[in-house]
């Protein structure tokens, strides 16, 4: 009995804890967007950029449109971090890794068409492989690529008197909570990203030429994790509270603000604006 109490204590305080989420909505310099995703495009390739993941990850699809192949050259090209110079290769050996992680159920478009969005666990399947230099995409053809994280910073700390607007929370209607948020235009962005590609029409490069696109931080949001992320009740099943669920039977977590162009982030315990007021 003594046991079952401490049990139901420690619920409670876990339960009774706010936790917080900053999501991280970003600006274009050199790009157009289309059903939520960043598109650059011109005669010879069309790529498409998609950030949706915690801290943010810079994935792209590059798709040739030419009738004859296209070659990208990883050592000429780079991710850049706030003017910092992160390479897409090294001559070295990795380890290539599958990861297959939680995410949220989304009715809108998918970077890869196709792949649906699933809640089942942590997967990771990896082995040693030689990094390739140079990338061959056939004509008519898509290649993939995500490496680097946009944030590498555990949070960004928002000012305790930043302005706020009391909305219905998502998971309860009835209830009110406070969502935060912060806007930055190009010159006064937090972070600033590129991504900077070579291209050729020929394998060994006697030609080539370049892609540099640029985002920025446009806006930060603080709210309640609540607020952000819920289940859905199953209206299909009587008498009961039951929640939609996928096909390992664990239930669904849905978000509002789930958009290609964004991400997020887990605010640390006391770090959110309401814990330090």
């Amino acid at each position: 009995m003594k046991r079952i109490i401490q049990l139901t204590f420690i619920t409670l305080l876990t339960y009774g804890c706010n936790s917080y989420v900053q999501i991280f909505e970003t600006g274009s310099i050199n790009t157009k967007v289309e059903n939520e995703f960043y598109i650059f495009e011109n005669d010879s390739l069309k790529i498409i950029y998609s950030f949706w993941k915690q801290k943010g990850l810079m994935s792209f699809a590059i798709f040739n449109k030419l009738e004859k192949p296209l070659y990208i050259d990883w050592k000429k090209s780079s991710y850049i971090d706030n003017s910092v110079k992160l390479n897409y290769w090294v001559n070295e050996e990795k380890k290539n890794s599958f990861e297959s992680y939680g995410s949220y159920y989304y009715d809108g478009p998918l970077l890869i068409p196709g792949y649906a969005s699933s809640n089942t666990g942590g997967v990771s399947v990896s082995t040693t492989i030689k990094v390739e230099r140079i990338t061959f995409i056939p004509p008519k053809s898509n290649y993939y690529r995500s490496q680097f994280y946009i944030l590498a910073i555990n949070y960004f700390k928002l000012d305790v008197k930043t302005n706020y607007n009391e909305v219905k929370r998502n998971d309860k209607p009835k209830k009110k909570t406070k969502v935060y948020e912060k806007s930055f235009s190009k010159e006064n962005s937090p972070i600033l990203f590129r991504n900077f590609l070579t291209f050729s029409l020929f394998e060994d490069f006697n030609t080539e030429f370049y892609v540099d696109n640029e985002f920025y931080i446009s806006a930060i949001k603080e709210m309640d994790r609540k607020h952000f992320e819920y289940y859905k009740q199953d209206e299909s099943i009587k008498g009961g509270k039951f929640y939609l669920k996928d096909e390992n039977g664990k239930p669904l977590k849905f978000s509002d603000f789930k958009k290609e162009s964004s991400f997020y982030l887990y605010i640390p315990k006391g770090a959110s604006i309401e814990d330090r007021k």
